[in-house]
């Protein structure tokens, strides 16, 4: 004989619960390896600089190095993964790459509708001020 779970009084029955999730695992394919040379680093001369965007680090790939507390490395360097993908974050997406840059990006040319709209705002922002400053006197009284 089956048994029914009873509920309080007014209510239906209770059932058990059936989940209908599915259940979904994001899958990354199609990487490939980040070649570091063409992200855009190889014009800084500084090498530790050139390094440290990269990076990488030619001390934590040994594996006699210590940190700063003494703890001693285990030779991976600063992304373990360096040599299967190429790179990490640092790598494949710097944050400073000066080679990628424009020529014009040194120096910042208005013209004509910059003027325009520098001119737009200043007149707006005065309009403003103006309208404040009798609202909120005698002048306008």
């Amino acid at each position: 004989m089956a048994t029914m779970q009873l509920a309080p009084r007014g209510l239906a029955p209770l059932r058990p619960r059936v989940s209908s999730r599915i259940v979904v695992k994001p899958v990354a394919s199609g990487g490939g390896k980040t070649d570091i040379t063409k992200v855009g680093l190889n014009s800084i001369e500084d090498e530790v600089v050139k390094m440290n965007l990269m990076g990488k680090s030619r001390v934590m790939s040994n594996k006699e190095w210590k940190d700063a507390s003494g703890r001693k490395g285990k030779g991976f360097g600063v992304y373990r993964y360096e040599s299967k993908y190429g790179a990490n974050v640092d790598g494949y997406s710097p944050i400073y790459t000066p080679d990628l840059w424009t020529e014009s990006g040194d120096s910042y040319k208005l013209g004509t509708k910059g003027l325009i709209a520098w001119a737009g705002l200043v007149l707006v922002l005065l309009a403003v001020g103006v309208n404040l400053i009798i609202s909120t006197s005698q002048l306008g009284a």
